[in-house]
């Protein structure tokens, strides 16, 4: 029988945090893919600031075939409007370690006079070479 807990595991890359600032590489959490064949990314948004209206708020995935090395743009964003609030939005990240390198993480690129973004990005990791995940 497959149960869907048995079979995701969930990283966070970006933790649940208020952000003012970018966050970057260095800044964010690497999610190791080893084991899975798919995944998505998962940005979940809490109650954001949009007081002068022109605040911007990006979630970007990068990607490296080591965890410390240097990542390079994959093309897959989200845009969180300004209108966002509370919401969750998902992107599909394929053919993990097939077109995709190992290593993930989710850089958030703020902009405006006071960007404040209460929220998180993870990778949800699926289809696994072998299971139960979650089993600990």
């Amino acid at each position: 029988m497959r149960h869907l807990f048995d079979n995701l595991k969930a990283v966070p890359s970006l933790v649940p945090a208020v952000y003012t600032s970018d966050q970057a590489y260095g800044a964010v959490t690497a999610v190791d893919t080893q084991g899975y064949n798919d995944a998505m990314l998962v940005v979940a948004v809490g109650d954001l600031d949009a007081t002068t209206g022109d605040e911007a708020y990006a979630v970007k995935l990068f990607e490296c075939d080591t965890s410390g090395g240097t990542y390079t743009d994959t093309g897959i964003a989200i845009t969180i409007a300004n209108t966002a609030d509370n919401t969750v939005s998902v992107a599909r990240i394929s053919e993990l370690n097939v077109t995709r390198k190992r290593y993930l993480k989710a850089t958030l690129d703020v902009g405006g006079t006071s960007p404040s973004f209460p929220g998180t990005a993870l990778i949800v990791l699926g289809q696994a070479y072998s299971g139960p995940q979650n089993s600990d």
